[in-house]
């Protein structure tokens, strides 16, 4: 059975903003939290978005045979919001947020970059991700694995949550 283990990348050196592709590394405490929590994962291949904050969580997985990055797990691109706290983003553009809390995959924000070609990209994440070895581990952010999880193994992407570190497990040889 294809075993998929999706995380989300450890603490961040920012927190409490919206970071989307902004590219922090980690935190000392994220960088502890990675090497406890992920000590156990036993997987062939780690696929990893570019960005440094899952990029250097991929790297402490210490029994995975091999990295690779795909630049199609990139985090959702939230443009102008990037950065913003959701105070920020409420204050600034009140209406626009309230729209996005109502329909969290319909509304993008300002620059930002629409649902719909999130799904093109992880289709194409999931494409290549099916084509290598298992058991496979997915280091990414919580917008990009909860897609992943919907197309991988039919799963709720609008109830997906997942904590920094957090490992999700799927069979995918059913999809």
């Amino acid at each position: 059975m294809p075993k998929l283990y999706l995380v989300r990348h450890a603490e961040p050196g920012i927190t409490g903003v919206l970071l989307g592709r902004m590219d922090p590394a980690l935190s000392e405490a994220g960088e502890r939290q990675a090497r406890e929590s992920l000590s156990v994962l036993d997987v062939l291949i780690v696929y990893t978005s570019p960005l440094r904050r899952a990029l250097e969580t991929a790297q402490l997985i210490e029994r995975a045979r091999g990295i690779e990055v795909l630049e199609e797990l990139t985090e959702v691109g939230l443009g102008a919001w990037d950065g913003l706290s959701w105070t920020e983003v409420e204050r600034r553009d009140p209406d626009l947020a309230r729209r996005k809390l109502e329909d969290w995959f319909g509304v993008t924000p300002p620059d930002g970059e629409p649902w719909a070609a999130v799904e093109k990209r992880v289709a194409r994440a999931l494409a290549r991700i099916r084509q290598g070895e298992f058991p496979a581990a997915v280091v990414s952010h919580v917008g990009v694995n909860a897609e992943l999880a919907r197309q991988a193994a039919g799963a709720d992407r609008a109830a997906f949550q997942q904590d920094y570190c957090q490992v999700e497990a799927y069979d995918i040889s059913d999809r």
